[in-house]
């Protein structure tokens, strides 16, 4: 099967082209930002000078300044946490919280206040954290090498009107200190995220493995730049606000696995998220809150929510309760069972139990959203997203098939078998992987293969990384060459003479009578005179020389006929 191109940039699978293509995809990429920033009319540094975002301790969107309510911040605890905009024809109502029409909306005015004077010597620059490195490890050290291809064409997210941009939410520093504590150090579990970083001949199996990893999470949230899962199914342009508690038919708060490690549902949570899709009109966030009241459905016709009237979700719910366990981080990790052994082996659960943790004072069965609005949220999303793929994906081993043993297949047998990645999206997706495993279907399959085929082979280059394997060479000692002699010129002999008898012309033979062929054509060619008449006393020379011309004629007419 022909490997297809990513849908990002029509990048091609070839390394001659990447050069080029980079630098087209960064002018296309500046030329949209000015479009789009200059279509808002975004303010210059001396307009914002006395406006601050999200200002005390905000949550929620907020309208920028002097943009028409266009462009908006996500806000959270004073935190802006993202930047985006509504859709063709829309505008952000500040008041009600979500896109709307621009005849329904009331857009606060612009402060106004005197731009501040440039100072007259320069402010001293603040000190700078360095971003980690990774220095010494082999697959962190690869990431930092490659920052630039991962932020141009991994981390990328797009604005409702498919412009990409770099992601806000999912940058390679939290994606490297990530790895750092999930594949290098451990978290005090037996498993840890597959990277064989200490091994020279093995660590090509890990960029593998995290190329895997990445190719499904730039479709799960990335490109959405998004923590918490987003309400996507919907039913005749109506989209059941009760989704938070399992889309697809699912129910997430029944999907448990014990009580060692799953949480426990509390009816009386009350959560929203913190994000949503960007998309024109889409619905608001999730939320989970007590009661049986009908939770409604958000209509994008209009761009409303709907309350006042029953309408469940495909499994039957209609309202919200107990329903705080949708999908958050990378690869938007859900359900009371995933969420519970991650506080199980990196939460507060593990420091309950006297075991390492690497964030002991945070209870993710009590509050789940801390993985997308906590001190810890950048490094977070990607932690929780690698344990679940370390935990679920890597130590899938069911119906004959290992990913461990199928990940050293894939890489051994050359990285051209679509299958290997197939089947790992169906298990992350589906719990299964063959293809005939379930009756849905993984959403975006085909983007998940492409964007996999374009990290290992245009962003890692793993081939390059590969040992050179050596040409077999003989051990077998040749024998000996021989001397050259050069081979020594014989002398000329001396021509014998012949007797008389032997020279005089021997009568033709009788031909036996054959099928004629073809007719032999007529010769022209010149007789033979001879230059110097033979002396008398050598007439038997003459007659050696009649019959030797005899031979020569015969020969070129049989020659000339064939």
């Amino acid at each position: 099967m022909a490997k297809k191109r990513n849908n990002i940039n029509g990048i091609c699978r070839s390394n001659s082209l990447r050069p080029a293509l980079s630098g087209w995809f960064a002018f296309f990429f500046v030329l949209s930002c000015h479009v789009i920033l200059g279509a808002a009319q975004l303010p210059s540094i001396e307009d914002l000078e006395c406006y601050v975002p999200c200002a005390n301790g905000y949550s929620g969107g907020e309208v920028i300044p002097t943009t028409d309510c266009m462009i908006y911040n996500v806000c959270f605890a004073g935190v802006v946490e993202g930047r985006t905009e509504c859709g063709a024809g829309l505008v952000y109502d500040q008041e009600k919280g979500y896109c709307n029409f621009p005849t329904d909306t009331v857009c606060p005015p612009d402060p106004t206040c005197t731009p501040t004077d440039m100072p007259s010597t320069p402010p001293t620059q603040s000190p700078t954290t360095d971003a980690p490195t990774g220095a010494g490890s082999l697959v962190l050290d690869l990431l930092t090498e490659k920052k630039s291809l991962m932020e141009t064409y991994v981390l990328v997210a797009y604005t409702a009107s498919g412009i990409p941009y770099p992601s806000i939410r999912y940058k390679l520093d939290g994606l490297i200190e990530s790895l750092q504590i999930m594949g290098i150090e451990g978290f005090g579990a037996e498993f840890q995220f597959f990277l064989w970083d200490d091994n020279t001949s093995k660590y090509t199996y890990g960029l593998v493995n995290l190329a895997a990893f990445l190719a499904n999470a730039m479709v799960e949230s990335i490109q959405y730049d998004s923590c918490d899962e987003n309400n996507w199914q919907e039913v005749a342009g109506r989209y059941a606000i009760s989704n938070s508690c399992g889309q697809e038919g699912r129910s997430y708060q029944d999907e448990d696995c014990g009580e060692v490690f799953s949480c426990k549902v509390d009816p009386m949570m009350e959560i929203t998220a913190i994000t949503s899709a960007n998309t024109a009109r889409a619905p608001p966030p999730f939320k989970c809150e007590p009661g049986t009241a009908n939770a409604g459905y958000w209509n994008t016709a209009t761009g409303t929510e709907i309350t006042n009237s029953p309408y469940s979700n495909t499994a039957g719910r209609t309202d919200t309760e107990g329903c705080c366990w949708w999908g958050r981080g990378a690869l938007l990790t859900k359900n009371v069972c995933n969420i519970g052994k991650f506080n199980y082996y990196l939460g507060k659960g593990a420091a309950l139990g006297g075991r390492k943790s690497v964030y002991p004072t945070i209870d993710f069965c009590q509050y789940p959203e801390a993985t997308c609005s906590s001190a810890f949220s950048e490094q977070l999303r990607w932690t929780m997203a690698e344990f679940e793929w370390a935990e679920r994906i890597q130590r899938y081993n069911q119906g004959g098939f290992s990913y461990e043993q199928e990940l050293y297949k894939f890489l051994d047998g050359g990285m051209v078998d679509d299958s290997f990645i197939a089947s790992t999206s169906r298990i992350l997706s589906l719990g299964c992987h063959k293809d005939d495993c379930s009756t849905l279907e993984v959403r975006m399959a085909d983007e998940r293969m492409s964007n996999f085929y374009l990290i290992i082979n245009d962003v890692f280059d793993i081939k390059s990384l590969l040992p050179k394997t050596p040409k077999p060479t003989s051990t077998e000692t040749p024998p000996p060459s021989e001397a050259y002699v050069p081979p020594t010129t014989p002398s000329p002999l001396p021509l014998p003479v012949l007797p008389p008898s032997l020279l005089q012309p021997r009568p033709p033979d009788t031909p036996n009578p054959t099928e004629a062929f073809f007719t032999t054509p007529a010769t022209d060619y010149p007789t033979y005179t001879p230059i110097v008449e033979l002396e008398s006393g050598a007439s038997y020379m003459k007659t050696g020389l009649k019959l030797m011309w005899m031979f020569v004629s015969l020969a070129v007419s049989f020659c000339h006929i064939v």
